[in-house]
């Protein structure tokens, strides 16, 4: 082994620590979002209890959401994959759909 596939071998390594490094600082920003995230306070600490509000927010009683979410929860569902480990739920996509 030459110089130069040392050098070679040794850039190739720094690359992939460096990603790694990445990947980690990226997904500490979503530690946080099952109890502190815009869902968990807005819709579900504030609307939920109140259907009223609810209504208001998004133009639908809670009965009719979750017959909504019901009749559509299988085809916009996501499974978790290398790529996205913890994907939104059906119910967070309705959420955004309607609003």
């Amino acid at each position: 082994m030459d110089d130069l596939d040392l050098a070679i071998l040794i850039g190739l390594e720094d690359e992939e620590s460096s990603e790694e490094e990445t990947r980690r600082q990226e997904s500490d920003i979503y530690r946080t979002q099952e109890t502190e995230g815009a869902y968990e306070i807005l819709i579900i600490r504030h609307l939920v209890p109140n259907d009223t509000k609810f209504k208001e927010y998004f133009r639908l009683s809670p009965e009719l959401f979750h017959y909504v979410l019901n009749f559509i929860e299988e085809d916009i569902i996501s499974r978790p994959s290398n790529r996205i480990k913890k994907p939104i739920s059906p119910e967070q996509k309705l959420c955004i759909f309607l609003r």
